[in-house]
């Protein structure tokens, strides 16, 4: 796809526009995009420079002053500077004439929002109301320092500037990246409006030692006009945040990423068609107010962990079939290759507790059960014994289920209730582990 760099950005008057078109005031949007980016900074792995920074700072100083810490190998003084913030990295070189080659042959840890005014000192996670001067004045900065350090940059987060403005830039910082060999990268654009509609340059496709890759808020390019070498080698995370982007799109993405173990990815729908060495599906706990999601599963034989279902906000499909309470299981409606099962379910609430006995029943050789209790407002009365008695017999808790961990107990009767149930019927239980809600027992006298 080709990337127009002298592309227009958003102006003022568009975003007003935008915002009217959804009968949205455009102030109105700021605080729910800093909800969303607040969400995607959290799901985040955390930056290496920041746990060195704190292991570094807990390390006695000598009260000799005898430098030894300048007598180490070469190898591990590169480490060192590899995992400090980019700015203090590059003022090593001033310390003495030891540690001046060192910067320049030390891959480095770039986090743009330790250029930032502050430093980055208020938290790792970028302001949410970013001034467009310090936008402008971290692109400028990310230009320098990519364009100055001769080594690889392992890990890169670029998340404090609005992309939309910085468009040739942008470009740039990907093709160099591409050259110096980054492995984990995060691109995090910062639209305004809300309208995700920059496609983020290809370039990234020409990183063969990238590992790890987050996107958020971008357009995904159209993989069509890509060179047919274009590929994933080594990818193992990738993690997609508000990103648009083409069934066709994902499907090469998938299918050039050939060690790919973890994808992560915020949408509407999951449709596993054909996947036979997916091992893993584990789905992040959504907000109140997003919408339900509908996950089909067609064929994955592999599949062994699946998680974290909530009746509340998933509908799951197997094969044709939509799982409901009380749907009447066979063969096709069955996974019967999945071991672990992790399940979100509000026990006060009569529609949850119904759909729980479809979802194992589904997923007739689970061994391992996690239950989260999730605690609500909303209510239906109290569930007995009798309510889960009367679901019938469960093939997996019966015969197969032999370790249940249940998160967040609060000792309310519904849980007891399902508890006893679970208790009396599972034949092949041998660990109970049940974790208590924070704050809801004061003592373990008061728990028993």
């Amino acid at each position: 796809m080709a990337f127009h760099a002298q592309a227009p950005p958003i102006t003022l008057d568009r975003a007003r526009s935008i915002a009217r078109s959804y009968s949205k005031d455009p102030q109105d949007l700021e605080p729910q995009f800093g909800f969303v980016l607040a969400h995607i900074h959290h799901a985040l792995p955390a930056p290496p420079a920041a746990a060195a920074a704190a292991h570094l700072s807990a390390l006695p100083a000598s009260g000799d002053g005898v430098d030894r810490v300048s007598t180490l190998p070469d190898a591990i003084l590169r480490d060192i500077v590899a995992r400090l913030p980019v700015k203090d990295a590059a003022r090593t070189a001033a310390l003495c004439r030891r540690w001046r080659p060192l910067w320049c042959a030390a891959p480095l840890v770039l986090l743009d929002n330790h250029l930032l005014p502050d430093g980055g000192a208020r938290d790792v996670i970028p302001n949410i109301y970013l001034e467009h001067a310090d936008s402008r004045a971290v692109a400028a900065a990310i230009s320098c320092v990519l364009a100055a350090h001769p080594c690889p940059f392992r890990w890169v987060r670029l998340a404090s500037c609005y992309m939309d403005e910085e468009r040739g830039q942008v470009a740039r910082w990907l093709q160099h990246l591409a050259v110096k060999g980054v492995q984990e990268l995060f691109l995090i654009n910062r639209p305004w409006p809300l309208a995700v509609d920059l496609p983020v340059p290809a370039a990234f496709f020409s990183m063969p030692a990238l590992a790890r890759l987050y996107l958020g808020f971008w357009r995904f390019p159209d993989t069509a006009g890509l060179p047919r070498g274009a590929a994933f080698p080594r990818l193992r995370d990738l993690g997609l945040y508000d990103v648009v982007i083409e069934d066709h799109d994902m499907d090469f993405v998938l299918a050039r990423s050939p060690v790919l173990e973890m994808h992560a990815s915020n949408v509407e729908s999951i449709t596993v068609v054909d996947a036979p060495r997916l091992e893993r599906l584990f789905l992040q706990m959504v907000p109140t107010e997003a919408p339900c999601c509908r996950i089909k599963i067609g064929f994955a034989p592999a599949l062994r962990l699946l998680g974290r279902l909530d009746p509340a906000k998933h509908e799951v499909q197997v094969g044709k079939t939509i799982i409901k309470a009380g749907t009447v299981v066979n063969p096709r409606t069955m996974v019967p290759t999945v071991k672990i099962l992790d399940v979100n379910v509000r026990f006060v609430v009569r529609s949850d507790a119904k759909m729980l006995p479809s979802f194992l029943t589904c997923f007739p050789n689970i061994e391992t059960l996690h239950i989260h209790s999730q605690k609500t407002d909303e209510s239906s009365g109290r569930l007995s014994t009798k309510f889960w008695q009367e679901s019938g017999p469960i093939d997996c808790i019966q015969a197969h289920i032999t370790v249940l961990v249940f998160h967040d107990f609060r000792g309310e009767r519904s849980e007891l209730a399902f508890l006893k149930f679970f208790i009396e019927s599972a034949q092949m239980l041998k660990r109970l582990l049940i974790v208590f809600g924070k704050g809801c027992f004061s003592s373990i006298a008061t728990s028993k």
